[in-house]
């Protein structure tokens, strides 16, 4: 139904001005995510968190068998329902909300900020219409945010990966310590 390309971005903000050009980092994200993935997904809304009714900032949603505030939510995934196509709406306030200004100015620390969301929610588009498993919803859609992110960084930021596996080492030696 929809490729890449035709993902639509939306931007809905009220009294809000995003830090960061959040379309252009979805385009970049989408552009490496294969086409089979995006099947079915209509649009891309980027919105603030306070431009939401008081009926859909107030109140509590399910994740992994608990209650969570919905004001710690940095984005929705919302399947197609009634003939509605699906679609994902992040909070751009949000997911900027304690990051510092230096790092949303680099553009591979920008970019992974915002992907840890999206990709997330695009995992639960999968889960649901292309790679439906018997597990719990939100490791499905971790899993398929590890592989989403994995992809990206190969594609786009390639000259990376030996300092991610020099951090990753540092980071397992940092744990084995706390172990001890």
């Amino acid at each position: 139904m929809t490729a890449n390309n035709e993902v639509r971005i939306n931007e809905a903000y009220s009294d809000y001005t995003p830090r960061i050009d959040a379309p252009k980092v979805i385009r970049r994200l989408l552009r490496r995510v294969p086409e089979k993935y995006t099947r079915g997904l209509d649009c891309v809304v980027l919105t603030n968190f306070s431009a939401q009714s008081h009926r859909t900032r107030i109140g509590k949603l399910t994740s992994r068998g608990r209650r969570v505030s919905k004001s710690r939510v940095r984005g929705l995934y919302h399947s197609q329902w009634q003939g509605r196509p699906a679609w994902i709406e992040l909070y751009v306030d949000r997911i900027c909300q304690d990051v510092p200004k230096w790092a949303l100015w680099t553009p591979p620390l920008r970019d992974l900020i915002i992907a840890e969301v999206f990709y997330h929610e695009l995992g639960h588009h999968v889960h649901l219409f292309i790679c439906p498993e018997y597990r719990e919803k939100e490791d499905v859609a971790d899993d398929w945010r590890g592989k989403f992110v994995g992809n990206f960084l190969k594609r786009e930021y390639w000259y990376l990966i030996p300092v991610f596996k020099l951090l990753r080492l540092f980071k397992r030696k940092a744990a084995d310590q706390t172990k001890i």
